[in-house]
């Protein structure tokens, strides 16, 4: 044990010579590996704030548009293109990967819910605007906190 001990001591400017470059790539690789990844996954969250709010956006305007005239009732096309309107932002809501836990914060699936029906009941443009502005400047709140 001893002769390695010494022999060890002896080379091990060699050794360093030989392993101090390996280490030195394998910690860079991790290290950029990892900061990859972090880009990775902003660049999802980014994209997924993009699609809920232009879905969220679009939805809104085709249930207004829809519903411009207030108190008319609609015909069975505009009913099923209104409720598909409303699944469908429902659906964007809850399909979010990288952003899930952000929207679950938000608890955006509850407050769409609550807007949408009660602009299914009332029929009023201003209550249903004031209910999307505040979901949708929270979705951007949110999402402006990945440039921080």
């Amino acid at each position: 044990m001893n002769q390695f001990v010494s022999w060890l001591i002896c080379h091990s400017r060699d050794i360093w010579s030989v392993a101090g470059p390996l280490v030195g790539v394998l910690i860079g690789a991790y290290v950029a590996n990892r900061n990859q990844r972090k880009h990775w996954i902003a660049d999802n969250k980014k994209q997924e704030y993009r699609e809920l709010l232009t879905a969220l956006t679009r939805a809104f305007g085709a249930m207004l548009e829809l519903r411009g005239a207030g108190m008319i009732a609609l015909g069975p096309e505009d009913q099923r293109a209104y409720g598909a309107m409303e699944t469908q932002a429902l659906q964007i809501i809850r399909d979010r990967l990288f952003i899930a836990d952000e929207v679950t914060q938000m608890d955006l699936l509850n407050r769409w819910a609550d807007a949408t029906k009660d602009f299914d009941s009332t029929h009023n443009p201003r209550t249903f605007a004031a209910g999307f502005g505040k979901i949708a400047d929270s979705v951007t709140a949110s999402a402006k906190k990945l440039m921080k």
